[in-house]
């Protein structure tokens, strides 16, 4: 913890943590090599009892997976308890690039059998992959939000983290 002050102190830093999904089972499904989402909401917690402020990235949301009410409302939920300032969201959905559209494919093969078709017949290639509930997700989202007292207005958020940037000044020679 006294480290944890002394970091802070010394960088006036911000902590962003990504959260993807409150379900334990299907975070170790979709993101097998990362801590998962409650060590992630326990690191939150301690940061927040070290003063030192949160901002949560929610993403990627992917469509027919992870995008559900149940899920927008932990995240927002457990955040919320974790004293997270605010939750930036470019939108319920994924994108997927030329090449990483081929291996998410493999993976919901493999992990998740059929899903690829739904994928494929919703989607074709598309880069921006968005949640047939995106509408309704992102209205939960904000009234979530703004009942737990949690800033989701990305310009906001992140004009409060510019705040904590090094500034620097350009050294002179004479």
């Amino acid at each position: 913890l006294d480290l944890l002050k002394s970091i802070h102190s010394r960088a006036k830093a911000v902590a962003q943590i990504t959260l993807t999904t409150y379900d334990e089972a299907l975070c170790r499904l979709i993101e097998p090599n990362v801590s998962t989402t409650a060590q992630r909401v326990a690191a939150l917690e301690e940061l927040h009892r070290a003063g030192i402020p949160t901002v949560v990235g929610l993403c990627p949301i992917l469509p027919f997976l992870n995008d559900t009410q149940e899920n927008i409302r932990g995240i927002v939920d457990a955040c919320a308890a974790a004293g997270v300032q605010g939750i930036l969201n470019v939108g319920m959905g994924v994108t997927l690039r030329s090449g990483d559209r081929e291996y998410f494919y493999a993976q919901l093969d493999r992990k998740f059998p059929g899903l690829k078709e739904c994928y494929v017949r919703t989607y074709g290639n598309a880069y921006d992959v968005p949640s047939p509930k995106s509408r309704e997700l992102m209205k939960l989202f904000h009234s979530r939000c703004e009942e737990k007292g949690i800033w989701h207005d990305n310009s906001r958020i992140f004009r409060y983290m510019a705040q904590f940037e090094e500034k620097s000044s350009q050294m002179s020679l004479f």
